[in-house]
């Protein structure tokens, strides 16, 4: 069963993950990861993922779905969820006893989100959607982890594989944020709105965050740590999805492109 702590831990894949002290984030907590963190070469947070918020490109999301079933075995999934329909109906097909529907903001907060949102003409990121979740759940304390917000030239802790490169680009690994769909501003808006009127406290695991100009650092405490070694991870999204190659996805995704110009 999931951990019902009131600290929830905020993940996104970002590389300061590794930057986390110990004591800074305790076993008890409850663990919110998100997307690709199945491809961390070691546990930085442990292998109990009480709830993964799966979002990004919903074309790829059944092959992370897929990869992330092969690794079921090297994580405890507890629940996950997702604030994209399309999303959800390709995890349900690995995962639908897991699946938890998005819990439901404060309608108040829900509609100062939605004017920011409206305002900056962009989508929040996966990891500021976690936090909305986080918030909703009746978080009282948020640690974001690897919450960089693709800032620091490298974008994770790990190389991206061939399948990763070919469908997001080659330069993924060091890109800075899509500006098409996200704004850091806005991320950085939503956490600090969440701050001051979702009734929750917020920190950073790290001083290495992009976002340590805006919340404290996580105080030390006493308890045990999350972080483990591992071996054999994953290198890239798996290549099939039942009878569908992921070539196949690389060819429309090509075409669609062709055809935008």
């Amino acid at each position: 069963m999931s951990k019902t702590s009131d600290v929830y831990i905020v993940a996104g894949n970002g590389l300061s993950l590794n930057k986390i002290e110990p004591g800074r984030v305790l076993s008890d907590d409850v663990f919110i990861r998100t997307n690709n963190f199945f491809f961390e070469p070691d546990y930085y947070l442990g292998r109990r993922i009480d709830y993964a918020f799966m979002g990004g490109d919903p074309r790829v999301s059944p092959f992370m779905f897929e990869t992330l079933h092969q690794c079921r075995e090297d994580y405890s999934l507890h629940k996950w969820t997702s604030h994209d329909a399309r999303v959800i109906r390709a995890g349900q097909k690995r995962f639908a006893e897991n699946f938890q529907p998005m819990a439901v903001l404060d309608p108040a907060l829900r509609a100062e989100v939605d004017s920011l949102v409206q305002a900056h003409g962009k989508q929040p990121t996966t990891g500021a959607q976690a936090a909305l979740f986080a918030c909703a759940m009746g978080a009282k304390q948020i640690i974001l982890a690897g919450f960089d917000l693709y800032s620091k030239g490298k974008r994770y802790p790990f190389e991206p594989g061939p399948n990763f490169k070919s469908l997001m680009g080659q330069d993924i690994g060091n890109r800075a944020i899509d500006t098409r769909l996200h704004d850091a501003t806005l991320d950085r808006e939503i956490l600090l709105l969440l701050a001051r009127k979702g009734g929750v406290e917020i920190f950073c695991a790290t001083e290495a965050s992009a976002l340590s100009d805006l919340f404290p650092l996580a105080p030390m405490r006493h308890g045990e740590a999350v972080f483990e070694n591992r071996s054999n991870p994953p290198t890239d999204w798996a290549s099939w999805v039942g009878l569908y190659p992921i070539g196949l996805l690389k060819l429309l995704r090509k075409g669609s492109a062709f055809v935008r110009k």
